[in-house]
């Protein structure tokens, strides 16, 4: 993997030709691989096929994006710094194939540069500008975040939890049917019997959110 992103930095997006399809099918696989040093160079190699998107795959990469940017956003707090380095710049260079362009000077001032990241801040623009901008991504945001609550690593299922009662937050229940309160609640309930008191914390502490917020409304 090393050698093809030594390859694929020398390369214009006209060269790569048909392979550009598998090679970004193989490269996403590896995001949640147990192997640190693999999923490091899977963020290197999905940022390269980034830079190197321009015109003849871009609807097809933005497609690719639209599959794996929460599995971006999820390893911003990846267990390894050095893959949550990687991770965050892919993240960077993948955002604008999603289209949201009025979020992107807001997405630069998170990821550009070389501040500390704050994962969480992140995670909560991103809710609140998708629930007023793009509900359709939202849904997609929430399944896919849920996956995540059976990670094997301990902060990623912290992070999806608290992504998760972001989502809660900032959706609206009345217009957004598809958040099923009931079925996170039971969710978060198995995640405060987790081995780790760092996520049976989380998911205490969003549950007792919903169901203060539920009292409220009643």
């Amino acid at each position: 993997m090393k050698a093809l992103a030594k390859v694929l930095k020398e390369l214009k997006e006209k060269d790569i030709g048909s392979s550009f399809r598998v090679l970004t099918q193989q490269i996403r696989t590896c995001f949640d691989d147990e192997d640190d040093a693999l999923r490091s160079m899977a963020f290197v190699l999905f940022g390269i096929l980034a830079q190197l998107t321009k015109k003849k795959w871009k609807a097809y990469f933005s497609e690719q994006v639209r599959k794996s940017w929460v599995t971006l956003l999820l390893h911003l707090q990846d267990p390894n710094p050095q893959v949550s380095m990687k991770c965050r710049a892919t993240f960077h260079l993948c955002f604008p194939f999603l289209g949201l362009k009025r979020f992107q000077h807001a997405i630069n001032k998170h990821l550009g540069g070389t501040d500390e990241l704050k994962p969480t801040e992140l995670q909560e623009d991103i809710c609140r500008h998708l629930a007023k901008e793009n509900a359709e991504l939202l849904e997609n945001l929430y399944k896919t975040t849920l996956t995540y609550f059976y990670s094997s690593w301990e902060g990623i299922r912290a992070a999806a939890a608290k992504l998760a009662g972001f989502i809660r937050e900032h959706t609206d229940m009345q217009r957004m049917k598809w958040l099923d309160l009931e079925y996170l609640l039971m969710s978060l309930r198995v995640l405060e019997k987790d081995p780790s008191s760092t996520v049976q914390l989380v998911a205490t502490e969003i549950i007792s959110d919903i169901c203060s917020g539920r009292v409220l409304e009643e």
